[in-house]
């Protein structure tokens, strides 16, 4: 797709997602921007990117670019989102859309002001799983979907910097992991409106000083900060109600002491149950972003009789397929699978859950 892009903050998302998606799209990245000078040069030279910046402004001046994927830690995503829009740029953000409703409102009118696609990165909806699963459901396959339970578990996956500091992060594993999985769950049952919460979070562990995978930030990897500072939640949990009379239960854990990591998302249907189970990418090689190679599993009947039916599915670059539909939904050439309101309607939904978490009681949106 020959579109000429700029990317924003040159952190791990930005390297091993956003770039060779960009690239394997076939768009021309013409500029990057960091504050941190060093990491940006590094990263243009690994990708062949002809300019580098130290101030995001200056990447937005330049008028060839049409389309920019801002990858920073939460707390700078409304800020810079706006300043994009404002110069007529269309946007990429990574997810969470912003720390709070109001942020994520503000930037959803501006975008509409200005005329240009802002789509948030919820990049599970493009698992090839996930698509599979969605195309079942909307044949009408599982009946009236009247339950769904979700998670993304890790038993030792707990990241450090910004990640682990509420003022930065906006919260834990809950706008880290389950925003994916509350994500992904509601578009495949078709994208219903939430309306009331229960939830429950906790810090059990904290930077758990034992063997496991750490998802540092650039700034830890460099060595930029300590990343010991953690004031959010390691687990939380959520209880939600959708618009259609739908239940949705969610759990989520940095550190948890389960048998292996899952992310998966269990449908129950009149005619049928739906379910997706897969282990995180880190835990098999060669496996790319999203999940393993599996099968979508149907729980139902045949000739009167319990059966259970496999899907099989090839697992792909989750992040690949959603930058590569970025773009052609920009050219006009698809119909987007998501918009700006699914941001605001999920950061709805993230405020809901630590509200309710903090006053002990359901929150009505």
């Amino acid at each position: 797709m020959d579109m000429r892009v700029g990317v924003i903050g040159t952190g791990l998302i930005a390297e091993l997602a956003h770039l060779p998606g960009y690239q394997a799209a076939g768009a021309q990245i013409v500029a990057v921007a960091d504050v941190v000078e060093e990491r940006a040069q590094r990263v243009a030279k690994k990708f062949g990117i002809p300019e580098t910046f130290k101030d995001y402004q200056d990447l937005l001046k330049l008028p060839e670019i049409e389309a920019v994927s801002v990858c920073v830690p939460n707390f700078l995503h409304h800020s810079i989102v706006l300043d994009a829009l404002k110069a007529g740029k269309h946007v990429l953000v990574e997810k969470p859309m912003a720390i709070n409703l109001s942020q994520a409102q503000e930037m959803e009118e501006a975008a509409k002001k200005a005329g240009r696609l802002l789509m948030v990165g919820f990049n599970s909806r493009f698992r090839s799983d996930v698509q599979k699963l969605r195309k079942v459901v909307e044949a009408g396959q599982l009946g009236d979907i009247y339950f769904a339970k979700t998670g993304y578990m890790r038993r030792r996956g707990y990241p450090s910097g910004w990640f682990t500091v509420k003022r930065e992060a906006g919260g834990g594993p809950v706008v880290d992991i389950a925003i994916h999985a509350i994500d992904f769950t509601r578009y495949l049952v078709g994208s219903p409106k939430p309306v009331s919460v229960v939830a429950s979070v906790a810090q059990k562990f904290g930077a758990c000083p034992v063997e496991g995978d750490v998802w540092q930030s650039s700034d830890v990897r460099e060595g930029l900060r300590d990343g010991k500072e953690f004031d959010v939640e390691d687990f939380a949990s959520a209880w939600i109600r959708f618009d259609n009379g739908l239940v949705m239960t969610v759990e989520t854990a940095w550190t948890a002491n389960i048998p292996r990591d899952r992310v998966y998302s269990d449908l129950l249907g009149t005619l049928s149950g739906a379910g997706i189970d897969s282990y995180h990418s880190v835990h098999k090689k060669g496996s790319g972003h999203g999940a393993i190679d599996e099968a979508v599993e149907i729980y139902g009947e045949t000739s009167g009789m319990v059966s259970d039916t496999l899907l099989p599915f090839r697992a792909n670059d989750s992040h690949a397929a959603e930058i590569r539909h970025f773009l052609a939904v920009i050219q006009g050439k698809e119909e987007p699978i998501m918009s700006a309101h699914d941001g605001v309607i999920m950061q709805g939904l993230l405020d809901a859950i630590y509200q309710s978490a903090e006053k002990r009681r359901e929150i009505v949106l």
